[in-house]
């Protein structure tokens, strides 16, 4: 995956939110649409996401990135991405199969 994003180091992280568990199930079309994950207090910071399922059991579910141009993160079983909250992103909808990830998030004090 190129590395369109900032480094995190520059991004003053200080704790962790609990992660969440995500099932995306085709029968209901499970999808997340473009969005960011910065506009909490304490403002979220770092994202983080681990693929859970095997790419071969499901169809759809692409995790994307908009930094300018659109990137795909890898699909593979155990793919861990991390990125900077305030970037765009969103899962294309599951088309066959269910698709399972862990999210969670660092957070920090307010951008300078």
């Amino acid at each position: 995956m190129p590395a369109i994003f900032a480094h995190p180091r520059h991004l003053d992280l200080s704790r962790s939110e609990p992660p969440q568990y995500l099932v995306y199930h085709h029968s209901e079309n499970g999808h997340f649409d473009w969005h960011v994950d910065h506009g909490v207090q304490p403002p979220r910071k770092l994202s983080l996401t681990l693929q859970l399922s095997d790419p071969s059991r499901y169809e759809g579910g692409a995790l994307e990135f908009n930094g300018g141009y659109i990137v795909c993160a890898p699909k593979n079983r155990g793919a861990a991405i991390a990125f900077p909250s305030y970037t765009g992103h969103r899962v294309t909808p599951v088309t066959a199969g269910i698709r399972k990830a862990i999210v969670a998030w660092i957070t920090g004090p307010d951008f300078r």
